[in-house]
């Protein structure tokens, strides 16, 4: 009993209310830094007059993190250390303070934020073409934000940066050497998101049916296409911006033309009749298009007379066209068998020379 006495008169009173000051103020940072966070991001929100939660925003974990660093960077004073700890922990703070504010700078350039919002509104662009600019721009400034944090971060370490940046210098002239054809890509995907010759799912033919397929996805280097055997094709965006491409989702029409090579014995009389008849079944079709419509005899032949049919139909869809342009030949077939008029093909005849 008189050593347990004895343990307790040796123990320093004033040491056990210092530590326990210290754990109250590190949990008592932990608990009000949430807090602290979301009220001081709900003024900001309501200032800005914006919808969004406090935990949304991209300030409310890098200030909720202060908090608790906060909590240990006052303990350290509390405790009374040396002045080279001090020291170090005001250098410490200030490093993830820097970090800290660059991180709540970042998140706050996501593509949905309040920023690139108020951008939208602004803008007379369609949907897509901002979603794809608006990622680029915010991985862009987020890169500038971390560069930035980086070098400040390296200042506070004591480092020249005159030096420093003069080593950068030679090194992005060997990188820039290295990796043209990746510039080149990044320019050309800067140069198709704000061009925006095609968006994500259209049909897209390049350089004269070189490629052909769906786009699937476009990022700043490539760009992936789906082509028919379902494959996925990755183009880089260099390629792209130096051949021509054609939108067949951009088209307002599509053209449907054929020729018929009719038979010979067929008479004039029933030919202007299968004429008149294919002009009628086309011009009563609803997807047809007004005034689009030309069907006439191009051509009399050695084997055939041939009729010439063009067409312009309202259905842009490449697979919807196709179900169109199907129904509309198999109407024209239809006149064909009505007015007792054969197809021909083209054919050969072979005389042989018998020898006795």
């Amino acid at each position: 009993m008189e050593e347990i006495i004895n343990l307790i008169k040796s123990v320093n009173v004033e040491y056990l209310i210092k530590y326990a000051e210290i754990i109250v103020i590190i949990l008592g940072f932990q608990i009000i830094g949430p807090i602290v966070a979301r009220i001081i991001i709900g003024i900001v929100h309501k200032l800005m007059k914006s919808d969004k939660k406090s935990a949304e925003s991209g300030f409310y974990k890098p200030l909720k993190y202060f908090f608790y660093v906060l909590g240990f960077y006052i303990s350290i004073y509390t405790l009374g250390t040396t002045k080279g700890i001090e020291k170090l922990a005001d250098k410490a703070m200030r490093i993830v303070v820097i970090v800290l504010f660059a991180k709540g700078i970042a998140d706050s350039l996501n593509p949905d934020s309040p920023i690139f919002n108020i951008i939208n509104k602004n803008s007379k662009k369609e949907s897509n073409n901002n979603d794809a600019l608006n990622l680029f721009l915010s991985k862009v400034l987020k890169t500038l934000v971390y560069i930035i944090m980086a070098f400040v971060v390296i200042t506070e370490f004591g480092y020249d940066l005159s030096g420093l940046a003069a080593g950068l210098g030679i090194a992005s002239a060997a990188v820039a050497l290295a990796a043209q054809d990746i510039v080149k890509s990044l320019i050309g995907g800067f140069t198709i998101i704000t061009d925006k010759p095609f968006d994500i799912g259209d049909y897209i033919e390049i350089g004269g049916g070189l490629y052909t397929g769906t786009v699937v996805d476009i990022t700043f280097r490539s760009t992936r296409i789906k082509v028919i055997n379902n494959s996925i094709i990755t183009i880089p965006n260099s390629l792209l911006v130096s051949e021509y491409i054609i939108n067949w989702n951009k088209l307002e029409s599509r053209m449907i033309e054929t020729y018929l090579r009719i038979s010979l014995e067929s008479t004039t009389e029933q030919i202007n009749r299968c004429i008149s008849k294919i002009i009628t079944v086309l011009n009563t079709n609803d997807i047809v298009l007004e005034d689009t419509t030309e069907v006439h005899l191009d051509k009399i032949g050695e084997d055939c007379n041939s009729i010439f049919i063009r067409t312009y139909i309202s259905v842009t869809d490449y697979s919807e066209y196709l179900k169109a342009k199907d129904k509309i030949l198999c109407d024209i077939l239809d006149v064909l068998e009505r007015e007792n008029i054969d197809l021909v093909y083209p054919t050969q005849t072979v005389y042989t020379k018998n020898r006795v």
